[in-house]
């Protein structure tokens, strides 16, 4: 999803699924690692169920991608590292439609999987559904007894609680990262999926203009995410949109120095 592939290293993981080579970075844990500690005070369970939930989603997404190079011909690999994941590929179609259709496959199969967890609750009986205000959720009405409340921006997305704490929580994390995750990968701030696909569209009709308004569009919108961050105190994602707004920017005065 990020950056580049990072080269080789000893303590790489490797893998095949469904016949596709990954390979996991040990960077992936390290920063796995630091943002499970970051919002659960240090619990070790919590903390193991959210890496482990991070590798199933962030596969999963790859996954999206890799299917969709398959589907074009190409003979992908998966990389998850420090900065996500990355699905390469360097003999599947390159056409920009089919680039678009393989970008929007990693969050698609994130939504995907969501819907799964969504309809599994619910044919388990409990109780699951999205409200329009979260400030006025009423766990009365919706007949459990016990519930957890998941902000997705301005909505909200309960279920009713199940005996196991763990369950609980890789319910809620798999949902928080499949929803949340994906929605904000498909903002237009490159080198995100939303980003990458602004960059198709825009090439379309002027590849050397459409550069130039991907990465204005990039960088302006990083730096409201960032804003946004800011205001409500999510500092990770702060800074993480702050440097993608910085990259954004640096690659686009470049870009036109080139381009001179």
């Amino acid at each position: 999803m990020l950056i580049g592939e990072p080269p080789p290293t000893q303590a790489d993981l490797h893998f095949r699924l469904f016949g596709i080579p990954v390979r996991v970075h040990p960077f992936f844990w390290v920063t796995a690692l630091f943002l499970g500690m970051g919002g659960r005070q240090a619990d070790p369970q919590q903390t193991l169920v959210w890496i482990g939930v991070v590798f199933v989603s962030i596969l999963v997404h790859e996954l999206g991608h890799a299917v969709m190079q398959i589907r074009y011909g190409g003979h992908p690999w998966i990389t998850l590292y420090g900065f996500g994941g990355l699905a390469s590929c360097n003999d599947c179609d390159r056409s920009p439609w089919r680039q678009i259709v393989i970008l929007l496959a990693g969050p698609f199969a994130g939504f995907v999987l969501a819907v799964i967890v969504i309809a599994a609750i619910r044919l388990s009986g409990h109780p699951v559904g999205f409200v329009a205000s979260p400030q006025q959720f009423n766990i009365e009405a919706t007949g459990a007894s016990a519930a957890y409340l998941l902000r997705l921006g301005p909505f909200g997305l309960y279920f009713e609680a199940v005996q196991s704490g763990l369950l609980n929580d890789v319910i809620v994390d798999l949902l928080q990262i499949n929803i949340m995750w994906g929605l904000l990968n498909l903002l237009p701030v490159y080198p995100l999926d939303g980003g990458q696909i602004a960059r198709e569209v825009f090439t379309l009709g002027n590849p050397r203009s459409g550069i130039v308004q991907s990465l204005q569009l990039s960088t302006g919108a990083a730096v409201l995410v960032s804003a946004y961050a800011l205001l409500n105190q999510r500092f990770y994602m702060c800074l993480m949109f702050g440097y993608l707004a910085y990259t954004s920017f640096q690659t686009l005065q470049a870009y036109r120095s080139r381009s001179r």
